[in-house]
């Protein structure tokens, strides 16, 4: 019988028996090579941390405090009236939009529609197709960046398209690198794309470092980046440049696919139902004119506005768990439930969105749900789709919560204000809203659904 097994290999050549003799050496071979230099690998989330290869990895890293005190630093400056940060920032938001959306409709003359599904409206119709998340991501790209580094990065073609292909390529590349034993990852990780992208976001970022610091003196603080450089230089020789430029490789990261796929959802909740853009115009109304068009206090007021990103972000969670964490050790429970150590474990997410426990009639979509909640005393503090608490995870809670969340607010809300104030907009077709798509326990928008556009003349006859 083994004699039997063993005749199957006749069938092959003895040419494929050296191929991958030589393959399983080279493979060897680059892993010794590589071993020194796994840091190449972008370090994001526990996945793709192998213990076996820690020794390799730069091992002393910014906290992740940091970044909140940068961001916590720019909202303040964001609340005062005097300051121009906010103006800009919203000004920032106007040209990307403008200048994106008027690429991708002058694409689709070019064949680039053909990528995406369904037709155009017709010429005359007053109406053009975006695909709806490349304009996010390229907005939100834009925004922050422009929170990060300022002018001029911000405005680089070809930097913000290195940072949206960044994006895709590090939860792509993660799940290949899964695939293979840990032993073969820093190898198979030099054919992909997110290490390459890494190389160069990092050396376009230094060589900003660089310049800055030639004319530090001349320049005032304006932007995350400056921040950062100001906190290393306090601290002496603990941190140089290259952890600058790993930090904010990885908020580059963090902040774009979250961001972007919550504008999709809000965009495609807000098209199809069109029963709730008159109310939310008005109270836009109501609070540029309290409070002065386009500031942060007027954005902050817009409780409608507000609630109905939060319903949507309810209705539509990204992750379907919440709070990711692993054992590093054995745990046993009180009541005998009992942790192995090496286990990845979870708190509910979307579950918890669901329970009529906290939200009457769940599966309804209530877009003013958060807003009606702020009549009671005691849920006023748990409205703001910023805010965290054991009902509402999706930023995490503690003093673990995202930092960047109050900055997707913002953003989300500047979308939703400009679209509201500038177009009519539907669903491509006039159709049904598209369908999330289902991915392992991640939930995402329609990545090729478009949306249809059309300049508004309300209020400009």
């Amino acid at each position: 019988m083994l004699s039997e097994r063993l005749n199957v290999f006749d069938d092959y050549p003895a040419a494929v028996f050296a191929i991958i003799g030589v393959a399983v050496a080279a493979a060897a071979f680059f892993l010794y090579l590589d071993y020194p230099i796994a840091v190449d690998v972008p370090i994001i989330g526990v996945g793709v941390r192998y213990t076996k290869w820690l020794a390799a990895i730069r091992n002393v890293w910014i906290p992740n405090s940091v970044i909140a005190k940068a961001l916590s630093w720019q909202r303040t400056r964001a609340s005062k009236p005097e300051d121009p940060f906010f103006k800009s920032f919203s000004a920032e938001f106007i040209h990307g939009f403008q200048e994106e959306t008027q690429r991708l409709v002058q694409n689709q003359s070019s064949g680039i529609f053909s990528l995406f599904r369904g037709t155009a409206p017709a010429a005359d119709s007053g109406w053009s197709a975006v695909p709806c998340f490349p304009l996010a991501i390229k907005v939100i790209a834009r925004l922050t960046t422009y929170s990060l580094f300022g002018e001029p990065l911000c405005r680089d073609v070809e930097f913000l398209d290195m940072c949206c292909r960044f994006g895709d390529a590090i939860p792509r590349d993660a799940l290949i690198l899964r695939s293979w034993p840990a032993w073969a990852r820093p190898s198979v990780a030099k054919l992909l794309a997110a290490p390459r992208l890494v190389r160069k976001l990092q050396g376009i970022l230094y060589a900003e470092i660089q310049q800055r610091r030639s004319t530090r003196e001349k320049n005032p603080m304006k932007d995350l980046l400056d921040f950062t450089i100001d906190w290393v230089d306090q601290r002496g020789e603990e941190y140089d440049d290259w952890h600058i430029t790993d930090m904010m490789t990885n908020t580059i990261f963090a902040a774009l696919h979250t961001s972007s796929q919550l504008v999709v959802h809000t965009i495609f909740e807000l098209a199809t139902r069109p029963e709730y853009a008159d109310p939310l115009r008005e109270e836009i109304k109501q609070c540029f004119e309290l409070h002065g068009e386009g500031t942060k206090k007027a954005l902050d007021s817009m409780y409608k506005v507000d609630s109905f990103i939060k319903e949507t972000q309810r209705m539509n969670p990204l992750d379907a768990s919440a709070l990711a964490r692993l054992a590093l050790r054995d745990y046993t429970f009180s009541n005998g439930l009992h942790i192995p150590k090496g286990s990845a474990i979870f708190t509910p997410n979307a579950p918890l969105f669901q329970d009529e426990r906290f939200y009457p009639d769940p599966q309804r979509f209530d877009g003013f749900r958060f807003s009606k909640m702020r009549h009671d005393p005691k849920l006023v503090s748990s409205c703001d789709l910023t805010s965290t608490n054991e009902r509402s995870m999706h930023f995490g809670i503690g003093r673990h919560a995202c930092p960047g969340r109050f900055m997707v607010s913002d953003e989300v809300k500047l979308a939703m204000v400009h679209l509201l104030q500038n177009f009519d907009f539907c669903v491509e077709n006039f159709g049904p809203r598209p369908k999330n798509m289902p991915f392992g326990k991640f939930i995402l928008p329609d990545m090729s659904a478009k949306v249809w556009l059309r300049p508004s003349t309300r209020g400009k006859e």
